[in-house]
């Protein structure tokens, strides 16, 4: 209900529906003429579901408070996250060189004006946060903070990776560590905090990326201890180097930053893109390796991978210059701790050797201590 008198509108009573969810509002306006001088309105909102931020599937509890005139409007309150979910694939070269154009706005149903202004915006969400996609299973919290023009509002706070794990070059990383701040200016680059764990041929690899998201810096361990190229050439290639001479051509290059551990995923990007769209892969790389002893010639390594559904994956891979080795592997995942690997391995086709075809059968369970 809204009641009006000589000068002013107040709402008494205001009820409805909103994405699955209820909102109320209350509050009122004080008019000089047909000018709007002033107005409050607080709105309260449960479980209410929006397609905000872009590719964003969200349901919210809000306790918003919009105030001001005619010429300029302050948003302020607290949005608290119930659940946001993403499940966009991405892109480990666009991740990187990611650099917000568009405003916030844009992708979704809420329309403000252009004067509007957030003013001490809190979105606040603990395990609210999932992403499920082809780079990460998580479950994350945020608490952030909004401020300045609705539709391009600096962001700052802080999100932080509670549960889960990453994926890449086919392995899957645990979540040990991941947060990422963002500062409190505009065009600020995040800085992140991640430290994932896996296992590689029996050794337990960890990769910390620390530092500003378009450059981060990269350091990687192994225990049982492996010199730094054999926990590069296990991550890259998922073999150990045989020499200084065999070691991968990235572990050469050093870990100054994580450009050297990504490079070959960030060449192998468009290539994935293009076997995707033609034919379904969810996975081709070309991975450069001089393998062998020393004075051996360099060599190439194809590895192509379909992706079923989220927990089964088949993935072939071949030396594409030297003795063939045609691997043939399927995994099923149970669970983040628990998985099932089938390999089958060809003999040399190309020399005489007493190595016979061979099939294994692997089952990989973490526990942590």
């Amino acid at each position: 209900m809204v009641r009006f008198n000589a000068n002013q509108a107040q709402i008494d009573s205001f009820a409805g529906t909103m994405g699955g969810g209820r909102i109320s509002a209350s509050g009122g306006a004080r008019l000089e003429g047909f000018t709007l001088a002033e107005f409050r309105i607080n709105l309260h909102g449960e479980n209410v579901t929006v397609p905000f931020p872009e590719n964003f599937r969200s349901t919210v509890d809000t306790d918003l408070v919009v105030r001001g005139s005619a010429r300029e409007q302050l948003v302020s309150g607290v949005v608290s996250l119930r659940r946001a979910e993403y499940t966009e694939d991405i892109e480990l070269a666009d991740l990187i060189n990611f650099r917000r154009e568009e405003s916030i706005e844009e992708g979704g149903e809420l329309e403000f004006t252009g004067t509007a202004l957030f003013e001490d915006l809190r979105v606040e969400g603990r395990n609210a946060l999932v992403v499920r996609n082809n780079l990460a299973d998580l479950v994350g919290s945020v608490s952030l903070q909004l401020n300045g023009p609705v539709k391009d509002p600096v962001i700052s706070g802080r999100v932080t990776a509670t549960s889960g794990t990453l994926n890449f070059r086919n392995d899957q990383y645990q979540i040990t560590r991941a947060l990422m701040d963002l500062p409190p200016r505009r065009n600020a680059d995040p800085i992140v905090s991640i430290q994932g764990e896996t296992q590689i041929r029996g050794y337990r690899i960890t990769v910390n990326l620390t530092g500003p998201l378009s450059q981060p810096q990269a350091t990687v361990s192994s225990e049982p201890a492996l010199p730094q190229a054999d926990v590069v050439a296990l991550i890259t290639t998922g073999q150990l180097s045989t020499g200084d001479a065999s070691a991968s051509i990235l572990s050469q290059s050093g870990l100054g930053t994580a450009t050297s551990l990504l490079t070959d995923a960030l060449i192998n990007a468009p290539a994935q893109r293009a076997t995707s769209r033609l034919f379904g892969l969810s996975r081709f790389e070309i991975n450069p390796v001089i393998g062998g002893r020393t004075g051996s010639t360099p060599g190439a390594r194809l590895t192509v991978g379909k992706r079923i559904n989220r927990n089964l994956s088949v993935t072939y891979s071949t030396n594409v210059a030297s003795d063939p080795n045609h691997i043939l592997a399927v995994e099923y995942r149970v669970s983040d701790r628990l998985s099932f690997i089938a390999q089958y391995e060809q003999a040399s086709t190309r020399q005489l050797t007493s190595r016979n075809d061979a099939f294994s059968f692997e089952i990989r369970f973490r526990k942590r201590f």
